[in-house]
């Protein structure tokens, strides 16, 4: 602040030395408040005359202040306004180019509010695009028709409009969702101009302040000159987008014409491979891993029986939950599998079984002259495109070709097969050295003591081309007769081929079997004599309705002879007549009083080592004895306990749960 508190009198005359002051008081650019001093001091002066022509000197030195303040105003926003249209020129981000506005117009004009509303040529309206100083999600919202609103009032005239006070301006149309927004955000003076492209408006910017004001043509002027540069920005924003658009699209474009030319050469250098590998002997595994290979995916060949055959190197992405111990999942889609290759089988083309995160399942039915052959199952991490999925069905084609030349050339190595089986086990005469040399063919030597395992289960034909197909153990020789599914080992791997049938019909087929082991056969001669026993024994198994499991011969013999022409119930009266009163169906003490004399008949009469091997006190098991002695009165004769050993032992196999229990 100038400081002009000392003033001699004397010094000069009163119109000079104000005149002085006022200059002094322009250069240093002084407040109203130093000027309202001077006013004060020429009220003091006593000439009237005088004092007028001060106080006209004085205002006129007030007005030369506030036209030079205008002056430095109006240069301070014309300077950012070519700043803002600089600015606004370098943006081509449309959103930004918008944003950018509504903050350079609330800056310019040092209001509360900025914001711009966009017209919208589909819904015929005007809807808030962007917004600085704006709380309110209601006032952010709103939409303004033509007709309507200081935003359609300005759109209609195309000129800018201002009011002061919003609320009570009735020189144009208000609605009740309009006011509220506006009255929601506070907002009581307006002004809004014109976005023009042409004649047509694309916009309205606004600035508003939450008290009552009036708006000077200065701020309209410099708005409206902004929001001419802000449409010209936002043109160019939009050609800019449109041509990044269609850049885009080019590229986009190129890429899928050089897509499809890279899967038709694809295609074709894929069909030539699948026909060439074929054309070579290439074997099932040749082709799934070829397919895995140009698909990018894990493929799996399945039979007609829905079981895989074979598989590319690698495995699929487990859809199963590692932390649940449970295979439901598994099973899920296996169904699923199932489904879409009865669909692929009557569409005659490949279909999806399964589209979960990262791993899709598409499944191809193979069909040939018989029927059903199988399918060809591919997983991949997304979907296969249109060509790939040809690809993949050729493939099928292909692989069904392969499968059926495997099959054919099985059949012609098993061609003898059949005849060499009905040789071993027929009692007509035959040609000795020529079964010889036929076995050893196929790895058994006839010179070894054999054993036989016959089984009767479910589906043998499906079981038998699974076992051909899978099932592998060397000098194992195995086929169809009779209904039947009959092994023939050496002696020495019965036990082994026992325990890898019952695992492969559980973990694999998943079907129930009834077998019986033979005892060893020293030489060929004697096989047609063992197969007739064992078929007895499986009689005999159905007689007992016991099923699920590969009995052993000696254990059913000599009960398969006596009760060759017998039934079910003459096999209990057997037992009741035996056994007496230790004989019951179910009463739990009768049963556990019968395991101790089998144990007790089994260890020859040694109650000390039956004891041991029950697991209880040999007093205990005296006591029982003891208790056995009144239900049977006297059998400890020879012949009375043979027969009542053989009885427990029928009981046994009869009820084999029960009695274990």
């Amino acid at each position: 602040m100038v400081n002009m508190a000392a003033h001699p009198e004397d010094s000069a005359p009163p119109i000079e030395q104000f005149g002085l002051e006022i200059v002094n008081f322009l250069y240093h650019d002084a407040d109203k408040l130093q000027f309202a001093g001077l006013i004060e001091r020429a009220k003091s002066i006593s000439d009237r005359a005088v004092g007028r022509r001060l106080m006209d000197a004085i205002e006129m030195g007030i007005t030369l202040k506030e036209r030079f303040a205008l002056h430095q105003q109006r240069e301070r926003g014309l300077l950012a306004l070519i700043e803002t249209a600089q600015d606004l020129t370098a943006i081509t981000d449309l959103d930004r180019v918008l944003q950018a506005i509504v903050q350079r117009a609330r800056k310019l004009i040092g209001c509360d509010v900025g914001y711009l509303s966009i017209y919208d040529p589909e819904q015929d309206d005007f809807y808030v695009r962007a917004t600085d100083g704006a709380f309110s999600e209601k006032f952010k919202q709103v939409r303004v028709g033509l007709a309507v609103g200081i935003c359609g009032f300005v759109a209609r005239t195309k000129a800018p409009y201002s009011s002061s006070d919003y609320g009570v301006d009735s020189r144009f149309a208000h609605t009740r969702l309009i006011d509220t927004a506006v009255l929601d955000e506070n907002i009581k003076s307006i002004l809004g101009v014109p976005l023009l492209a042409g004649e047509q408006v694309i916009g309205v910017l606004f600035v508003g302040d939450r008290y009552i004001r009036s708006y000077v043509a200065w701020e309209m002027s410099i708005l409206s000159t902004l929001a001419a540069h802000a449409s010209v920005a936002i043109g160019n924003a939009r050609l800019f987008e449109q041509a990044q658009m269609a850049l885009e699209q080019a590229s986009r474009t190129n890429v899928l014409l050089s897509r499809q030319t890279a899967d038709t050469r694809n295609a074709a250098e894929a069909h030539e491979q699948l026909t060439a590998l074929a054309a070579k002997g290439g074997s099932l595994k040749d082709i799934c891993d070829k397919v895995a290979g140009m698909l990018g995916g894990h493929v799996v060949v399945y039979d007609g029986g829905e079981q895989e055959v074979c598989a590319s190197a690698g495995s699929p992405c487990r859809l199963t939950d590692e932390t649940d111990p449970s295979s439901a999942r598994d099973y899920e889609q296996a169904d699923r599998i199932h489904v879409a290759l009865g669909e692929s089988r009557i569409l005659g083309r490949s279909v999806i079984a399964f589209d979960r995160p990262s791993q899709v399942c598409r499944v191809s039915a193979m069909i040939g002259g018989r029927g059903m052959l199988g399918g060809l199952v591919i997983y991949t991490a997304m979907p296969l495109n249109d060509v790939a999925i040809r690809i993949f069905e050729r493939s099928s084609m292909v692989t069904a070709v392969v499968l059926l030349s495997q099959e054919h050339r099985e059949l012609a190595a098993l061609a003898q097969l059949p005849t060499v089986l009905r040789g071993l086990v027929s009692a007509a005469p035959r040609d000795s050295q020529f079964l010889v040399d036929q076995a050893g063919l196929y790895g058994l030597d006839l010179s070894l003591p054999i054993c036989m395992v016959v089984i009767e289960a479910d589906a043998n034909r499906y079981a038998l081309r699974r076992l051909r197909g899978e099932f592998q153990m060397p000098s194992v020789l195995f086929g169809e007769m009779d209904g039947l599914l009959v092994f023939f080992c050496h002696a020495s791997s019965a036990g082994a081929l026992r325990q890898a049938l019952q695992l492969f019909f559980l973990k694999q087929l998943r079907v129930p079997l009834t077998g019986v082991v033979s005892v060893p056969v020293e030489s060929p001669v004697g096989l047609p004599r063992v197969y007739d026993d064992v078929r007895h024994c499986l009689r005999f198994l159905k007689l007992l309705n016991r099923s699920g499991s590969l009995f052993l011969q000696q254990e059913l013999s000599l009960y398969s002879v006596l009760f060759d022409k017998q039934n079910n119930e003459d096999i209990r009266v057997f037992l009741a007549s035996t056994l007496g009163g230790l004989y019951c169906g179910q009463e739990a003490r009768k049963i556990e009083l019968a395991q101790t004399l089998l144990a007790y008949l089994d260890h020859g009469h040694n109650a000390r080592t039956a004891a041991e091997s029950m697991g209880i006190h040999i007093n205990t098991f005296r006591q029982r004895l003891a208790a056995i002695d009144v239900l049977l009165g006297s059998w400890r004769g020879s012949t009375r306990a043979l027969e009542i050993h053989m009885a427990l032992r029928l009981w046994r196999l009869s009820q084999e749960q029960q009695f274990a229990a």
